[in-house]
């Protein structure tokens, strides 16, 4: 019987570039065919197959984005749910969201609610949402590259798989640089990830002390 550990990298080399071509062929055959490339933008494809093929292609490729389209939020939906009902088992978020199905034992109501805040989003454009994800990104950027001057402060013992090499220069390289770049990034960014980045990014101390307050409830019941 095959290693999982080794068939596991052997899939990969082979889903990789499968999943590559998925995207790449369909995008260069329409390119090719139209050649109208100044005029691609979000779901083109479908414009581009009822420009390639007529009404009946271009129906058929905008069906089945749709079913694509579904099957990519089921999957997500069934894959994140799991984080907020672990860290409820673990007690750092509400015990109700632990409750399961009885039947099919899935989490349902972290399922329900995920639904409702994913249903919300759908309110902007995937461009819009994107711009507004790139605040936070830029903050767990900042905060890793910050972690890396804290550890090497307050536990310069730990032991370590790589050290940033030139000393407190690389270590000012390393940070200065991310930091830089992300300034430009949110100083240029989408109007709208102006309007509602900094209020995504508030709501982190928030969550902390709301997550705290209920480690500390899960360590007094364990007490």
């Amino acid at each position: 019987m095959d290693n999982p550990q080794r068939s596991y990298p052997r899939a990969l080399a082979i889903v990789v570039p499968l999943s590559i071509a998925a995207y790449f062929l369909p995008t260069f055959a329409a390119l090719a065919s139209v050649d109208n490339w100044q005029q691609w933008k979000d779901g083109y494809f479908s414009t581009a197959a009822l420009l390639i093929g007529g009404p009946w292609l271009g129906n058929l490729m905008t069906v089945a984005a749709m079913v694509g389209n579904v099957a990519l939020l089921n999957s997500t939906v069934l894959t994140t749910t799991r984080m907020p009902f672990a860290l409820a088992e673990d007690g750092y978020l509400p015990p109700f969201l632990t409750r399961k199905h009885p039947r099919y034992g899935t989490p349902y109501v972290a399922i329900l609610i995920s639904a409702a805040i994913y249903a919300s989003l759908a309110l902007h454009t995937l461009g819009q949402l994107i711009s507004i994800y790139v605040w936070l990104r830029a903050a767990t950027t900042i905060l890793t590259v910050l972690s890396a001057w804290g550890l090497r402060h307050k536990r310069p013992d730990l032991p370590r798989a790589f050290r940033i090499p030139a000393g407190n220069l690389g270590l000012l390289y390393v940070i200065a640089l991310p930091i830089v770049m992300t300034y430009v990034t949110l100083r240029y960014s989408d109007p709208i990830a102006k309007q509602w980045g900094p209020w995504a990014l508030a709501l982190g101390p928030v969550v902390y002390f709301v997550v705290k307050w209920f480690a500390k409830r899960a360590a007094q019941r364990a007490a």
